[in-house]
C-alpha cells in the first residue's frame, strides 16, 4: 500500500486488511455500512508517518476495487481475485451456484455455463449403465440373491 500526498509519500508498506468493528450509520439513521480498514503493516521497517495510517472503505468502495481488478490490463492482479476466490470456499459455493441457476437476465453466464457442463459431461454410452456387463468388470463375483428374494426377479 502506498498512500501519497502530491509529491510526498507518507505510508509505503504492505497493507494489512481486517473487518472494521464499527459500522457508519448514515445520515438517515437506517442504513448501515459495514467497511473494511486497511493499516500499513510496516514489517519491522520505519515508516515515515508519526500515526498509523489507517483507510477504511465501504462496500461499495471495495466493490469498485474488485471491479477494478477484475478488469485490470495485468493477468497477475486477476488472479490475486481468482486466488482470493477459490481459497474461500464459501464464496465459490456462493458463484458457483449462481452460474448454474443463473437468472434469465444473464444469458452470457447462462451460455458460459451451458458450454463449460457440455466439455464436462458424461459420455452418453457412459450413463446407460448396465448391470449384467457391470458385474462381470468387477473384480469380485456376483453373490446370488437371497432366498427370499429370487421369486422376485422371476416377476
Amino acid at each position: 500500500m502506498r498512500v501519497t500526498r502530491g509529491e510526498h509519500t507518507d505510508l509505503e508498506a504492505p497493507a494489512k486488511a481486517e473487518a472494521a468493528a464499527d459500522e457508519v450509520i448514515t445520515a438517515d439513521y437506517y442504513t448501515r455500512s459495514p467497511q473494511i480498514r486497511l493499516t500499513g503493516h510496516s514489517l519491522g521497517r520505519p515508516t515515515r508517518a508519526q500515526a498509523a495510517t489507517e483507510i477504511a472503505l465501504d462496500g461499495n468502495d471495495v466493490a469498485q476495487l474488485v471491479e477494478c481488478a477484475i478488469r485490470h490490463p495485468s493477468t497477475n492482479m486477476r488472479y490475486a481475485v481468482l486466488a482470493a476466490i477459490w481459497s474461500h470456499p464459501d464464496s465459490f459455493r456462493q458463484i458457483f451456484r449462481f452460474g448454474l441457476e443463473a437468472p434469465v437476465g444473464f444469458p452470457e453466464i447462462r451460455k458460459i455455463v451451458a458450454e463449460e457442463l457440455a466439455k464436462c459431461s458424461l459420455k452418453p454410452e457412459l450413463l446407460t449403465f448396465n448391470r449384467a456387463e457391470a458385474a462381470g468388470e468387477t473384480l469380485l463375483p456376483r453373490m446370488p440373491l437371497p432366498a427370499h428374494l429370487r421369486d422376485r426377479e422371476r416377476r
